[in-house]
């Protein structure tokens, strides 16, 4: 079968051309990047919205409630004073400038515990304070007349997100009802001896489905009730903390030669960085295949295939179709890179240095992986629906002619965290093999690279399997392209695949 480059590349420039002039093409390559940044920004956006929900204490034991109101506010007050001092005065608000200068050099230790001690026997929202006050009754005021600027500053305080209202072991019934207007997320019970037992502890809510509230407040009531055994049995606190330490393994990565080096949390993002590539693999192949897909359904529909198939033979218009979407897809993949690239470094310096979202491009090996992947999985499955929509004479039926595609390109997804888990691991060394399959896997193992003899067989086969789909597409392509007003038959497409194409 001969083949003509000039017609190809002529047919390759039109469809790429018409292309990435239209505004949809470029609409389309923005909508990607600019709906993970709006999903991002939705979900920083809702769960502030959440606000601060409230809880109650219904404490039997008339001592551990109070016990665990102080603690946790003398942890949050920590935070909060740390974060105060920690930023240079000239940087910040008016608010929170005046209350470090009222502040000055008192001792951030003792400051801490009489705030803690003097907010946890205020009523709530209420502090009546003579004209000199102390700094830790400043702080206090300040604590309860601006929990806005306390959350900016220091955002993890618990009291950005978790609120005690008042209630007296009398009220359960009163609780309950605020529970079904949702005026509370939920109460705790503490029982009347809980050094002894925690027979009785309860935790009462509606929503089962949010945790957080209970694992938090059963965290800073088991630290309390902890230290208070320890004190009835006598044992020394030094001991004590001795004993309850954790054992911490810390991580540590070996390299390429050997050598090991103390792991973060960059590393672990580097090793996890395969798998966001193996999405944007499976979005790039799975968008640019379809393009060609619906171009080559939309040409036979109106006809215009017949007028370019009376200029240059059906293996030449299949050919510069193929190319001319893949350099489109090409630019589509570009642009993306680049915008995430600038993302990866951005959004550290905008937000937090512990990101690492530039551990993603610190390997160049993963970049050059992605390329080199998509145009061999974007070659292999363009044959394959470019061979299907020739077939078909309009979207309805290749939505049903596609559907063992689709399916399997399903399977790329489910996988990629299994694999990344294990990238040697006998499901990865299997489907590496599959060539429907190998771009996304081997692009998963990327992180643990397999041995050159995988890397140089798995292409090997892959091109040969291109080489294999674009055969038969070719076959398909020029009888079906031309045939209109009937769905496919099973037995003609068989038939097709078994003639010797002819000669052009």
């Amino acid at each position: 079968m001969r083949v003509d480059p000039r017609a190809i590349g002529l047919v390759a420039k039109r469809e790429y051309l018409d292309n990435i002039r239209t505004r949809g093409f470029w609409i389309g390559v923005l909508a990607l990047p600019a709906i993970l940044v709006l999903a991002i920004a939705a979900t920083v956006a809702l769960q502030r919205s959440e606000g601060v929900v409230a809880y109650a204490v219904v404490d039997q034991s008339g001592w551990l409630g109070a016990a665990v109101r102080t603690r946790i506010l003398e942890n949050d007050l920590t935070k909060f004073v740390g974060a105060l001092d920690a930023h240079d005065a000239s940087r910040l608000s008016k608010p929170l400038a005046t209350l470090a200068a009222a502040l000055g050099t008192a001792d951030r230790k003792a400051l801490v515990g009489d705030c803690a001690k003097l907010l946890a026997t205020l009523e709530h929202e209420s502090l009546e304070l003579t004209e000199t006050r102390t700094p830790a009754e400043t702080l206090a005021a300040f604590w309860l007349a601006e929990p806005d600027w306390i959350a900016r500053l220091s955002p993890d305080v618990s009291t950005a997100r978790f609120r005690q209202v008042e209630a007296t072991g009398t009220e359960r019934a009163v609780l309950d009802r605020d529970l079904a207007d949702e005026t509370l997320l939920g109460y705790f019970v503490i029982p009347e001896d809980p050094v002894a037992s925690d027979a009785g502890a309860q935790y009462v809510t509606i929503k089962l489905t949010n945790p957080d509230l209970r694992i938090w407040y059963q965290g800073w009531v088991t630290q309390v009730v902890r230290e208070r055994r320890v004190l009835e049995e006598d044992i020394s606190p030094a001991i004590a903390d001795w004993i309850g330490r954790d054992v911490h393994f810390a991580p540590i990565k070996l390299d390429a030669g050997g050598n090991a080096n103390a792991a973060g949390a960059a590393d672990a993002v580097a090793q996890w960085a395969p798998v966001a590539f193996v999405y944007l693999l499976w979005i790039s192949i799975f968008t640019v295949t379809q393009m060609l897909l619906t171009n080559t359904i939309e040409e036979k529909s109106n006809r215009l295939v017949e007028v370019l198939l009376s200029s240059v033979a059906a293996i030449d218009l299949l050919a510069g179709k193929i190319i001319g979407i893949a350099t489109t897809g090409i630019t589509m993949v570009t642009v993306w890179l680049a915008l995430l690239a600038a993302a990866a470094w951005a959004l550290p310096i905008a937000f937090s240095s512990e990101l690492h979202l530039d551990a993603l491009f610190r390997n160049p090996l993963y970049v050059g992986c992605f390329v080199v992947y998509f145009l061999l999985g974007y070659l292999f499955y363009a044959a394959i629906l470019s061979a299907l929509g020739s077939l078909a004479n309009n979207l309805k039926e290749a939505q049903t002619l596609i559907l063992p595609v689709q399916l399997c390109l399903a399977v790329p997804l489910l996988v990629m965290v299994p694999i990344g888990r294990d990238p040697n691991g006998a499901l990865a060394a299997v489907l590496s093999w599959l060539p429907p399959f190998t771009p996304f896997v081997m692009m998963d193992r990327a992180a643990f690279p397999p041995s050159v003899f995988t890397y140089v067989g798995t292409t090997a086969l892959m091109i040969a399997s291109i080489f294999a789909m674009l055969s038969l597409a070719a076959r398909i392509f020029e009888a079906g392209v031309l045939e209109s007003g009937k769905p496919p038959r099973l037995r003609a497409l068989l038939a097709q695949l078994r003639r010797v194409p002819r000669a052009t």
